[in-house]
């Protein structure tokens, strides 16, 4: 029990990370894998899944025991919130409000989790990504996706 406390941040990095490599693949494999010279919209996922595991195993090999046990602060409860927020501002926002808004606020949001950025910073920040964003996905790409 020892081994397992000393090391838990590594073990529940590593575990997250192949979770969500186990996560892509299933949800790769509903799509058509096509080969290596004619690739199908599900081979890349299943690429990028397995090497998430990979990167698993590799982190739990090369895990440390760490000096000791420590519980996120006061501080870091506020970066994690500030980040669940964005993507989750992100989430409801982008079909309804179209990715101007939803870049701005959710990049503002998660500016916010480090208490040194001042709000206008991140409110620049956040226009100046969503900006940028349109300019590449719907100007660059084509992308059907809605400004406003």
């Amino acid at each position: 029990m020892r081994f397992v406390l000393n090391r838990l941040e590594d073990i529940s990095a590593a575990l997250v990370t192949a979770g969500v490599g186990l996560f892509v693949i299933l949800e790769a494999g509903s799509y058509r894998m096509g080969s290596l010279t004619s690739m199908g919209p599900g081979y890349f996922p299943t690429i990028l899944g397995w090497t998430m595991i990979v990167l698993a195993a590799l982190m739990l090999v090369a895990m440390r025991p760490s000096e000791s046990l420590r519980l996120p602060g006061g501080h870091q409860f506020r970066g994690m919130l500030c980040i669940a927020a964005a993507f989750g501002s992100f989430a409801l926002t982008i079909e309804r409000f179209g990715m101007l808004p939803s870049i701005t606020l959710a990049v503002f949001l998660a500016s916010l989790a480090n208490d040194r950025t001042k709000p206008w910073v991140g409110l620049l920040l956040g226009l100046g990504t969503a900006l940028v964003c349109a300019l590449i996905f719907r100007v660059g790409l084509g992308l059907q996706i809605e400004v406003f």
